[in-house]
């Protein structure tokens, strides 16, 4: 009976164990430490980044297709059989003829291969495919640096989600002080009833603030998994602070803003266009002119009359063999058709002309905001500390009575501003380096 509960419990207790260790498979936790290894799970994990790189292998396969479609003969395998189930009959002089066989197979096999000359423009199939290629090979780096855009964006969303988190625990930690230091003068009959109310409202006012602050700082770890592609159970701890990193080496702004106008992924791509559809003008005018073609055919036939076994059938084979031409004679249909690639292949240059004119913008606007933001962390940096000095003494003359409850509070309101405010103005700096690097593609 002893061994049976015995057994019972072990039972059990190896059936939490289960529980607890599928529990623990099933929500695994990342550690953080740096932008870098965020960004490197990224091109690792993101689904964005994934299909641009199939988009790549395809079009890749896609090159492979038309080499082999255009410098490789197209053979083709046909073979039928017919019954004949009524057969045309001829009366001659009274004597009916029967013309044909019960049964036939005929078997072919065709050969043909394009000569490139005249209208069979095949290097420019070929070319236009190569194009393409590249085109889906600039269009993965595109992705890649959106991706690390994101990712950077969200990693320093995180922490400053983190750092105004940290603020308002400072905060409500100084409040909950204030408060205890005059309900204690309160109580001797020191500080007023109003400023006992005034230190009490003003720490169930923070209380709400850093709850919504933790909120939106879980809701930051989980958009920034959701970029860098990792499931959505898994726990992200990043183990990094905002900090204001000024060793970047930047080019001069008239050097950046020139190298990213002419050499941006979505220039080089809008060039890679207009190259096609300068291809696609070269193969429509080649409509005008004659397509010839070599061309091949063997067969294979036999026709019998019931009463034979197929392996008994006679085969007759024939072989020819000669040069073929095609010809489209409308004209004016062919003519339409080059204007529209004409047109746009001007279409092609228009647009890069204003991409490249929108990219100096976006550059021109990255390199102020990033000015801006280097110049607001070193005037609320210096803010902070004497802040956090005003606030200090502002503390110790309440408590010798040269002060009262509202230049207290007035001075913790003016610390807490000042931090947020540095951390806001670090975040502004990392978020216009990264647009900067993204421009840059580093």
């Amino acid at each position: 009976m002893i061994n049976i509960k015995f057994r019972y419990i072990n039972l059990i207790l190896f059936a939490i164990l289960i529980f607890f260790s599928g529990d623990v498979r099933s929500q695994q936790k990342r550690i953080i430490t740096s932008v870098e290894q965020a960004i490197s799970l990224a091109m690792k994990d993101n689904s964005d980044v994934i299909n641009a790189r199939y988009d790549q292998m395809i079009a890749e396969e896609k090159v492979s297709e038309v080499y082999s479609e255009n410098l490789l003969p197209t053979i083709t395998l046909n073979s039928n059989y017919s019954r004949s189930f009524k057969k045309q009959v001829f009366d001659i002089f009274g004597e009916k003829i029967e013309i044909g066989s019960d049964n036939a197979l005929t078997t072919t096999l065709n050969a043909t291969e394009p000569i490139p000359v005249l209208g069979t423009p095949v290097f420019s199939g070929i070319r236009i495919a190569e194009y393409y290629s590249k085109i889906q090979q600039e269009n993965v780096e595109s992705v890649e640096n959106d991706v690390r855009n994101t990712v950077k964006n969200s990693y320093f969303g995180v922490l400053l989600s983190k750092a105004v988190v940290d603020v308002n625990e400072i905060t409500y930690t100084n409040a909950q002080e204030n408060f205890r230091v005059v309900e204690s003068r309160f109580r001797n009959g020191v500080a007023t009833e109003f400023d006992f109310l005034r230190a009490r409202v003003k720490v169930e006012n923070v209380r709400p603030v850093l709850l919504k602050s933790e909120r939106d700082f879980e809701i930051s770890k989980k958009l920034f998994s959701n970029a860098i592609g990792l499931k959505v159970n898994d726990e992200i701890e990043i183990l990094d602070s905002l900090q204001y990193d000024s060793t970047e080496v930047w080019e001069s702004t008239d050097v950046m803003i020139d190298r990213i106008s002419e050499e941006y992924v979505t220039v080089r791509q809008l060039k890679l266009n207009k190259k096609i559809s300068q291809e696609l003008v070269n193969v429509d005018k080649a409509n005008y002119l004659p397509k010839l073609f070599l061309f091949g055919q063997y067969s294979l036939i036999s026709q019998e009359n019931d009463g034979q076994s197929l392996t008994n059938y006679r085969f007759f084979n024939t072989l020819n063999a000669g040069l073929g031409l095609s010809w489209d004679l409308n004209l004016f249909r062919n003519s339409y058709k080059v204007a529209q690639s004409e047109i746009e292949v001007k279409k092609s240059e228009e647009q890069i002309r204003d991409v490249k004119q929108k990219l100096k913008l976006r550059s021109e606007t990255a390199i102020i905001a990033l000015e801006d933001a280097k110049q607001r962390i070193l005037s609320t940096k210096e803010t902070v500390t004497l802040a956090e000095r005003g606030l200090e003494l502002a503390n110790k003359s309440y408590i010798e009575g040269v002060l009262n409850q509202i230049d207290v509070q007035d001075a913790e309101l003016t610390l807490y501003n000042s931090r947020l405010g540095y951390y806001q103005a670090v975040f502004d700096y990392q978020i216009a380096k990264s647009e900067l690097e993204k421009l840059l593609e580093k």
